[in-house]
């Protein structure tokens, strides 16, 4: 005996076609090809960009000062930088003593047999000249300090050391250990630096002979 009621899968025939439809349709845009072609910047991005670039060229203008390490310095048009005071020799000097401690150390009284004192030593307090030299161009083989003999060899600090530097670490030395001599100016170092040029170490009697010279 055959229903009249109709079938309830043909009434829901109509929303399965339409839903097989929508999965069929997405899966065949994600299998559709790309195609070839360029689309066209849109207008307004361009005048964007045109609108940004004349903005960044006056910003730059206006303010990117003088292209100079101070040209973003408000203060830099109100005066001239101030020259750095000259630097305290004794301070300095004990600064680059730093660097005699192994030989000379830190007292300044040296090693016995091996590296002299600079403690009541007349190549320290005497003649600034001499003691200049010695530092310029170093000193090599026998010499007599306190009376005490020496053999060892002091370097040369010409190419390590500027004027200033040995005239404070002279100054810092002859008013250490005990020591009361007058300061060393950097005048006075760079005058034997002009005189002694580029000769060797020193032995003990060419340094004398140097020291004859005055």
């Amino acid at each position: 005996m055959k229903s009249d009621q109709p079938n309830p899968e043909f009434r829901r025939a109509p929303e399965l076609q339409d839903r097989i439809l929508e999965m069929h349709s997405a899966a065949m845009r994600e299998m559709s090809e790309p195609r070839d072609g360029i689309r066209p910047t849109p207008v307004t991005f361009l005048i964007l960009c045109f609108f940004f670039t004349m903005w960044g060229g006056y910003y730059i203008g206006a303010y990117g000062g003088d292209w100079t390490g101070t040209g973003m310095n408000e203060k830099a048009g109100a005066a001239a930088p101030v020259a750095s005071a000259p630097q305290n020799p004794m301070a300095l000097g004990a600064e680059v003593y730093n660097a005699c401690t192994q030989c000379h150390q830190a007292d300044g009284k040296g090693l016995a047999g091996q590296f002299p004192p600079l403690a009541a030593s007349e190549y320290v307090t005497g003649d600034e000249r001499r003691f200049a030299a010695i530092l310029l161009n170093g000193i090599n083989g026998d010499f007599v300090v306190n009376g005490q003999k020496y053999n060892s060899q002091m370097p040369a600090w010409k190419d390590n050391y500027n004027d200033e530097e040995i005239a404070a670490v002279m100054t810092y030395v002859r008013n250490s250990f005990g020591n009361k001599a007058a300061p060393v100016s950097k005048q006075v170092v760079e005058a034997v630096r002009k005189e002694v040029g580029a000769n060797g170490p020193w032995s003990e009697s060419s340094l004398a002979e140097f020291a004859a010279k005055k």
